[in-house]
């Protein structure tokens, strides 16, 4: 008995083949396809849906570009994920001059914050999360979106942003702090 997870490589791999042979029916349902998982991706990156879906098309055509580079030794989605974060990163880095950086060794003192269970974030949907995600700082929107959700190591974030570990803890933790405050003036009672 095949398994779900095969079943799905099996089709994905249909799929590929099909888009590397430049055939637009293929092309349309891979797009059709994985549309929604990867807006939400860019969406988490962008400041509004109208930037999203400018990293959405830039991804997606990286993805097309790249797809003979995929190895199916590992889950196609993932590698998709992957590529499309790396897209809004790219996006962000050529249409924000000042996407900043903060160097954690300048920080004369690096705060650390209990992390205290609130009432508020269970009244908080998850677009209304998406919402407040957005209202981060650039920098620290795109830690925080490669360590929680793209499940990226700082080691990894630092070098992929070009910055030092340290500073990609920095931001972590800073944008954790400002989604707390977010969220408690939003939702107190």
């Amino acid at each position: 008995m095949i398994d779900k997870k095969q079943k799905y490589e099996e089709e994905y791999s249909q799929l590929i083949a099909g888009c590397l042979a430049n055939k637009r029916e293929a092309q349309h349902r891979l797009f059709k396809t994985f549309y929604s998982k990867m807006f939400h991706i860019c969406y988490r990156y962008a400041s509004n849906k109208e930037e999203a879906q400018d990293m959405l098309n830039e991804g997606f055509i990286k993805i097309f570009n790249n797809l003979d580079k995929y190895q199916p030794t590992g889950s196609f989605e993932a590698w998709m994920k992957r590529v499309m974060a790396n897209a809004a990163l790219d996006y962000q880095r050529k249409h924000k001059p000042n996407f900043e950086t903060v160097d954690y060794d300048a920080i004369s003192q690096f705060e650390s914050s209990s992390y205290e269970e609130n009432h508020a974030i269970s009244k908080i949907s998850s677009d209304e999360l998406m919402l407040l995600i957005q209202k981060l700082p650039p920098m620290s929107r795109s830690v925080f979106n490669l360590y929680v959700f793209e499940e990226y190591s700082h080691a990894e974030i630092a070098e992929m942003l070009h910055i030092k570990e340290g500073t990609s803890h920095w931001h972590l933790n800073s944008a954790r702090t400002k989604l707390k405050q977010l969220i408690i003036e939003q939702y107190r009672d």
